[in-house]
């Protein structure tokens, strides 16, 4: 995925970069839906630098697609699929006991097993974040004249 952003910040092998959201991306939480920066159409990412863009400059950004669809996978898909089988487990083991309220207790070892994993999916996502595998890339500068000419 491309995307267009302003670098205001630079490191020695990263540079930080404001960049609008993408469409795809509009919802998706990660960027700080849930704790209030939702209504923000920017954002501000760490990226590599291989270029060695300099502050101010506009850049083209790259984002691997199977990456994004990688973590879209752990942050939706697995926790589902999680509650399901722990509701189909809870189920088995509500039998096996002879608990009463058998759908009750399956759904609550199915939530307990969707908050596990997402405790352990965020224990992932720290070490993860500082992983260039997961970091976008600046690949090109922006030249504005040349631009605005076509």
């Amino acid at each position: 995925m491309e995307q267009f952003g302003l670098v205001i910040e630079t490191g020695s092998e990263t540079a930080t970069v404001t960049l609008q959201r993408h469409l795809t991306c509009e919802s998706c939480g990660r960027c700080g839906i849930l704790s209030g920066a939702a209504d923000r159409r920017e954002l501000t990412v760490e990226a590599l630098n291989p270029i060695q863009a300099q502050k101010g400059q506009r850049v083209i950004m790259e984002t691997d697609d199977r990456q994004i669809l990688f973590l879209s996978f752990m942050l939706y898909m697995v926790p589902l699929a999680v509650l399901l089988i722990g509701i189909i487990i809870g189920l088995s083991i509500a039998d096996f006991l002879n608990i009463a309220a058998n759908e009750l207790f399956a759904v609550g070892i199915g939530f307990f097993l969707m908050i596990v994993i997402y405790v352990l999916i965020r224990n992932w996502d720290k070490r993860a974040k500082d992983d260039p595998k997961y970091k976008p890339v600046i690949t090109a500068l922006i030249n504005e004249e040349k631009d605005c000419e076509r």
